[in-house]
């Protein structure tokens, strides 16, 4: 069974194995799941619903929310599906070994200029300036 079959059932955060913590960010964590119903591995964003409201960021995200399942770009991490229950709210997205830009760009300070000319280059490809 897919996750689109699963995503017409009610899913909790007990529909996953927590493997890894992956990030941390303002209202939570990323951790790294498996599956039970299918086995996939997905990275789960597990967000505060509390901490959003009291920084108000509700509206942030929303948007970002938004752009994930709106989004058509291959750079851009697909939205598998989200569900909440009364503290949390999760956002389960395909995982994509190696981190996100972010992370790398803490990581390195600075792009070297090839790697600079990659990035804008994809950019350019996938339409993001138009």
């Amino acid at each position: 069974m897919g996750f689109f079959s699963i995503r017409r059932q009610k899913l909790t955060a007990k529909n996953f194995d927590s493997l890894s913590i992956i990030g941390r960010g303002a209202f939570g964590e990323v951790r790294l799941c498996r599956s039970k119903d299918t086995c996939e591995i997905v990275a789960i964003k597990k967000m505060k619903k509390s901490e959003m409201l009291f920084k108000n960021q509700v509206g942030h995200v929303r948007a970002e929310r938004d752009v994930l399942v709106n989004s058509n770009l291959p750079w851009i991490v697909d939205l598998i599906c989200s569900f909440q229950d009364e503290k949390f709210l999760y956002l389960v997205m395909e995982y994509l070994p190696g981190g996100d830009l972010m992370t790398y760009l803490m990581k390195k300070d600075i792009l070297l200029e090839e790697e600079a000319k990659f990035y804008i280059a994809e950019c350019v490809i996938n339409g993001v300036f138009q």
